[in-house]
């Protein structure tokens, strides 16, 4: 059996740099498949539609598919073993169209989960910016799923359904990742992250670019080591988690609340203190909770704040000034 392994080895010694297509198979084989995984049909059709994804393949489809199926092919002959290739799709078979209005893809999504659904799994789809929505699937035993789907749907046998379904997040029902599946989700502008969780922290890669190269791993401990992670996760999470039980929206709202308290109270490690937890803040609206008026509230308040001051340090250090210049005036001999 052709496994994913000997398959990316084998297109190694085929030298992928010299070739985009051939190199975005290896590095998807490599860096966003399990070792051991058997290639498949639906391995190459999730390749496929992984890649098309990404503006250049579309425009380079013919490329992508025929240097994919010419370097298995290559294996194949290589080794003398055989692969049912009947259910691979061909470049004309699948058509990779952008949507431009976000409401018409989250109808989309709708009547596609419909689908896929059974009666006793509920869910809700709701819009994330202006090119991707979020579906919130509650399973019949409690379990959740939170799934991305991004402005890029698949033509395919005259239906339309998601190109890509690879994004998203299991949770058990009280709300943990379940360390039992492997997650890709997207982290950047044409940037993802794969990776697990277990016993020693999180593990996994981020790859990047239309040929996912690798760009950063993931060796262990909390997710907290890993922003390019922790941030895109945590937003997807306030789709679905209460803010006020999420431990760190409440060290959140504790960390700018006593800030402002140690400026009111002029401290004298105020202002730094102060300056740390404006970073945090800041950071914080922008990444994870976009639409909180708490946070944002609190982020003015402390950005005034700090800003008066500064203005009144910026007054007593020139009283300061003009004092010792007086000081100094006074020692002179008439």
């Amino acid at each position: 059996m052709v496994n994913v392994t000997s398959l990316a080895q084998h297109i190694l010694s085929l030298e992928p740099e010299k070739d985009a297509a051939r190199l975005c198979f290896y590095h998807y084989l490599k860096n966003l498949c399990e070792p051991m995984e058997p290639v498949t049909t639906e391995l190459l059709n999730r390749f496929f539609a992984r890649a098309l994804l990404h503006g250049h393949w579309q425009q380079n489809k013919l490329a992508l598919f025929g240097e994919a199926q010419l370097s298995l092919a290559h294996y194949l002959d290589t080794y003398r073993e055989s692969l049912d290739l009947s259910g691979v799709l061909r470049p004309a078979d699948i058509q990779a169209i952008p949507v431009e209005n976000v409401n018409n893809l989250q109808r989309l999504i709708v009547k596609w989960l419909e689908r896929q659904l059974t009666p006793h799994d509920q869910f809700r789809v709701v819009p994330e910016g202006a090119d991707r929505v979020v579906a919130i699937v509650q399973m019949a035993d409690k379990s959740l799923r939170a799934a991305v789907f991004t402005g890029n749907v698949a033509l395919q046998d005259g239906e339309i359904y998601p190109l890509c379904t690879d994004f998203g997040l299991m949770y058990t029902p009280d709300l943990q990742l379940d360390q039992r599946h492997v997650y890709s989700l997207e982290v950047g502008p044409h940037a993802a992250a794969r990776f697990r969780m277990g016993p020693e922290g999180c593990r996994g890669i981020v790859v990047r670019g239309y040929t996912f190269q690798k760009y950063s791993v993931m060796e262990g401990g909390g997710l907290h080591r890993y922003p390019i992670l922790f941030y895109p996760l945590k937003r997807l999470e306030q789709f679905f988690v209460n803010r006020k039980s999420d431990p760190m929206y409440v060290e959140l709202m504790s960390l700018l609340e006593t800030a402002l308290e140690l400026l009111k109270q002029g401290h004298p490690e105020g202002r730094t203190f102060g300056s740390k937890a404006l970073e945090r803040g800041r950071l914080a609206l922008e990444h994870i909770f976009p639409d909180d008026k708490m946070t944002r509230l609190l982020i003015e308040n402390l950005e005034k704040t700090l800003a008066l001051q500064g203005d009144a340090d910026a007054d007593r250090e020139q009283d300061r000034n003009q004092e010792d210049a007086c000081e100094k005036l006074s020692l002179l001999p008439l």
